[in-house]
């Protein structure tokens, strides 16, 4: 779940105090625009309570900074934020299902370009609803990709996730090398010590890296960027550098590489985060091992399992499983 907070006070100040009381409330905690913001609720409950309860903390926090807000909790963030927007100052509304809670709302509050809100109103489409009544595929062949992403929103089917502030500092290293480096082993190599100070820097800031990027300048080529969303969120060397080779691997052609640039784009407090086992942009197997086995370090044996059907023709082939051990 995700809790939108919206301050109508926006200025640095009221701003300042009312992030700062997020941060120190909650885990995970994003600002999509001055004063107003996005935090994710995923596995708070155990600690803090229900949503329910978490927003009505929200709420009175932010009254003690003198930062009153309205809290909406809903499953995506584009519908906890509509919600909060239209919520009483002091108040909380809890979105139990989005899609129905867009559908009477005015095409205005998605992201469509005005001219397309016209053509739709001429369609006889003026509300969320009627729009999110359309087939996918028909939107976006007819409006394009930016109306098919409205139209993603309005169905209460977006991916969008919530995006952690960038470090306080510019935590970024640096290389540069003599000759160019021509294969991925020897770059992978030679990352290892921009990895470290970056690794380094973060745990002196007590984060964890959520994304990282990396640019290469290659000799007779334009640089190259990648990115890297971190499973899970680290500051270790090894799961940094780890992530990266990745990213390296699914090029085909890296050129000849002269100098680097690494640096944690996202950033979110060590303690208190969730532990993922799959990124945004896709996790691979060795990661997903990697994640089980950090687990079972922290859990003890016996803790991290997975479940393997034995009879796949059985009634009901939940009962005729067996549990293994992930990590042995």
């Amino acid at each position: 779940m995700i809790a939108a907070v919206v301050a109508r006070d926006a200025s640095d100040a009221a701003h300042a105090r009312a992030l700062a009381t997020l941060r120190a409330l909650l885990p995970h905690v994003g600002v999509h625009a001055p004063g107003v913001y996005l935090c994710d609720l995923a596995g708070t409950e155990r600690v803090l309570g229900a949503p329910s309860r978490v927003a009505r903390r929200i709420i009175e926090r932010l009254a003690r900074v003198r930062a009153p807000a309205s809290v909406a909790v809903a499953a995506t963030p584009f519908a906890a934020r509509v919600a909060a927007e239209r919520t009483g100052d002091g108040e909380v509304r809890l979105v139990a299902d989005a899609r129905e809670h867009l559908a009477p709302l005015p095409l205005e509050v998605l992201p469509l370009d005005p001219a397309l809100v016209d053509e739709l109103g001429l369609l006889g489409l003026r509300s969320v609803g009627d729009f999110a009544a359309l087939p996918r595929g028909s939107v976006f062949e007819r409006f394009g990709r930016g109306a098919a992403r409205a139209h993603a929103l309005a169905r209460a089917e977006d991916e969008e996730r919530v995006r952690a502030d960038a470090p306080p500092r510019r935590i970024r290293a640096r290389r540069v090398w003599e000759d160019p480096l021509a294969s991925r082993e020897q770059l992978v190599f030679a990352l290892r010590t921009a990895i470290d100070e970056v690794a380094a820097a973060l745990a002196a800031d007590g984060l964890a890296a959520l994304r990282l990027g990396v640019r290469l300048e290659r000799e007779g080529a334009e640089p190259l960027r990648l990115e890297r969303a971190i499973l899970p969120p680290a500051r270790e060397p090894a799961a940094l550098l780890r992530s990266l080779r990745w990213a390296l691997e699914e090029r085909a052609h890296l050129g000849r590489v002269v100098g680097c640039a690494v640096e944690a784009l996202e950033a979110e407090p060590a303690r208190g985060r969730q532990l993922g086992l799959f990124a945004a942009d896709g996790a691979r197997w060795e990661e997903a091992v990697a994640s089980a086995r950090y687990l079972r370090e922290r859990l003890g044996p016996g803790r991290v399992l997975r479940a393997r059907v034995t009879d796949a023709g059985a009634r009901l082939p939940e009962r005729a499983a067996e549990w293994k051990e992930v990590i042995s």
